[in-house]
């Protein structure tokens, strides 16, 4: 039916239309023909609306006719070379490999990190000691805030005691009585007192001085005692030689040959030498005594020194930890000392008066040895587990744009085996980077240390193929469903 009102619209329209025929343009400029459909009947005229296109589309059949038949060698080919791409790129996706990136935030440090110098205490900057970036050295006071101590004072008290807790027995000289020192001056008095009192004892050597009249005097008395035992003995020696000439005497008076007078005589010599044998006996004796009671008085002289010289270093140390029990306190809460030889960098804090607040950072010392530069990064927990020890890392500090100075390489060196969690609750791995080429970025250029500055450490995992991307989450699925 369609094929006879094209013919019919085709020869209308060849022959300029009819009456049963007519070619309408319509506004969009489309031309339709418009057909009588009830032709011959005396009703009312009946029409079809039909597009002009169509009769051009029905014109072009043979060339539908040519177009609908594609010969064979082309499907082949064209399968074919489907397949050819479809192995390519399966091989590719295969071969072709590439790391996975965990990105983290890294904090540039050393094996000595930079020290922040934090105020204890509120309060005005009452002496400045240093400028910005001078060079101090560990132990160096930077700066005091406003107490009531002198700050001098304080020093030469601290080195005082110091080496006075070195070398406490040996010769002493006083410090200052008028030290001021805050509130450690009723300490210092008491100490000063006692450090007085040790002087003298130490000065007026009273106890040794005695010890060693006494050891003099039992010494001479030691010599005497011998001097008396070697008299005994000429003694002892003397009495026996009458002794016998008495026995000798008492036999020849009783046969007659001397009289009673001249055995009297020898008696009488007998029995003085038995005396002064007797006596000798006594005052060795007595001098034996002696000794032991002067080596007792001694032995009691030298606890005596020794107790007192004891009580007196005993309070000593005791106040001289006291003194540096509290000078250490001071120095925590009014003194900001450099705790590392480096160099000072002021943050916000630059002039004598200024008020600054406990907690507050002051100044910042950054080591000037030649230290171990490294990174300390915060890895998420998230796919964490791929992270390994050895593996590369790529490192952008934000202070220098990688585009215009590359970025340095690193090598992850620890992974921390715990977790903790920051300030927003978030729980990450501490990862320590190695820096081998130090500072040195991949287009040969050398950055300039500084102390905690920010990067992005992106850290290069395990290849992994396009392919196993690809079968990952159906192996997933997959493996889920037969667990299920």
């Amino acid at each position: 039916m369609n094929k006879k009102k094209d013919n019919i619209v085709n020869k209308s329209l060849e022959s300029g239309g009819t009456e049963d025929v007519s070619v309408i343009t319509l506004d969009d400029g489309t031309k339709v023909a418009k057909i009588r459909k009830n032709k011959g009947s005396d009703s009312e005229p009946e029409y079809e609306l039909i597009t002009l296109s169509l009769g051009i589309e029905l014109r072009s059949e043979e060339f539908q006719e040519v177009l609908g038949s594609v010969p064979s060698w082309i499907l082949r080919r064209g399968i074919t070379l489907i397949a050819i791409i479809v192995l390519i790129i399966l091989i590719g996706s295969a071969i072709f490999k590439y790391p996975d990136i965990i990105t983290t935030s890294m904090t540039l440090t050393g094996s000595t990190p930079a020290a922040s110098i934090i105020a204890k205490a509120s309060g005005k900057i009452q002496e400045l000691s240093i400028t910005d970036k001078q060079e101090v050295k560990s132990g160096d006071y930077l700066a005091v805030i406003e107490n009531p101590a002198n700050t001098n004072d304080i020093q030469t008290l601290k080195t005082y005691i110091q080496q006075l807790n070195e070398k406490i027995d040996t010769t002493i000289t006083l410090p200052s009585k008028d030290l001021k020192l805050g509130s450690m001056q009723s300490l210092y008095s008491s100490f000063y007192i006692t450090l007085f009192d040790y002087h003298e004892f130490k000065r007026l050597q009273y106890y040794t001085q005695k010890i060693d009249f006494m050891k003099e005097k039992v010494n001479q008395y030691q010599d005497y005692y011998k001097t008396i035992t070697g008299q005994k003995e000429i003694i002892k020696e003397q009495f026996q030689l009458n002794k016998n000439q008495y026995q000798r005497d008492s036999i020849l008076n009783k046969r007659g040959v001397i009289s009673s007078e001249e055995l009297e005589t020898t008696r009488n010599q007998y029995l003085q030498g038995y005396l002064s044998l007797e006596n000798i006996h006594s005052t060795i004796q007595n001098t034996e005594m002696q000794i032991t009671q002067m080596q007792e008085s001694l032995l009691d002289t030298e606890y005596q020194y020794l107790d007192k010289k004891n009580q007196l270093e005993t309070q000593l140390k005791t106040y001289i930890a006291q003194l540096l029990s509290e000078i250490q306190t001071w120095e925590l809460n009014f003194a900001l000392i450099a705790p590392v030889d480096g160099q000072v960098t002021f943050t916000n804090y630059w002039v004598k008066n200024q008020n600054v607040t406990n907690g507050e950072t002051v100044f910042t010392v950054i080591p000037k040895h030649n230290q171990e530069i490294m990174g300390k990064a915060q890895m998420p927990l998230i796919r964490s587990g791929k992270v390994k020890t050895g593996q590369k890392v790529n490192i952008r500090f934000a202070n220098f744009p990688d585009n215009e100075y590359g970025i340095i390489k690193g090598i992850v060196k620890n992974i921390s085996m715990v977790s903790t969690k920051d300030t927003q609750g978030m729980g990450y791995y501490t990862v320590e980077i190695e820096l081998p080429n130090r500072l040195v970025t991949t287009y040969n250029k050398e950055l300039p240390y500084l102390p905690d500055m920010q990067a992005q450490a992106d850290i290069v995992t395990e290849d992994i193929s396009l392919l196993e991307r690809f079968f990952m989450p159906i192996r997933k699925i997959w493996t889920e469903g037969m667990t299920n």
